[in-house]
């Protein structure tokens, strides 16, 4: 199985086009994302969309925004301009979940909690905190 959850930052607005034959939409856009160490460099990684994701991306999506992908990673081989092969990965996103910052250094700390879970609430953000990978008991054999 082939899922991946990435939090990273919009390098470059989403950008759509459509498919030749029946006109799905397709949004492409740049992230960037930290490393594991504070010393990594961070990375940028390509995000694809198709379909209804890709209209939500165009839409909801702008450059800065701190944002959460879920999706299957891929690596492409990119022939360069002198004739050597490059693998780039690229992200085909399933949901995206947008992230807000609250600001906590107001006098009434509590309030600006709250009005955060209300926000986020609202969305109708649909995160499935259940685990990949089913429990199981039993062994199989």
């Amino acid at each position: 199985m082939n899922h991946c959850l990435i939090q990273a930052v919009i390098n470059s607005a989403p950008q759509m086009r459509y498919t030749k034959e029946n006109q799905t939409p397709i949004a492409e856009m740049i992230v960037n994302f930290k490393g594991l160490r504070s010393e990594d460099p961070t990375r940028d990684l390509k995000i694809v969309g198709w379909g209804n994701i890709a209209q939500e991306m165009v839409n909801e999506l702008k450059e800065g925004q701190n944002i959460v992908i879920e999706g299957r990673l891929k690596m492409n081989s990119v022939t360069r301009k002198d004739g050597t092969k490059e693998k780039q990965p690229e992200l085909t996103a399933s949901k995206i979940h947008q992230i807000s910052t609250v600001d906590f250094s107001k006098s009434d700390k509590k309030e600006n909690n709250e009005s955060f879970e209300n926000k986020e609430s609202t969305k109708n953000s649909s995160w499935d905190s259940s685990p990949l990978v089913p429990e199981v008991d039993e062994i199989p054999f």
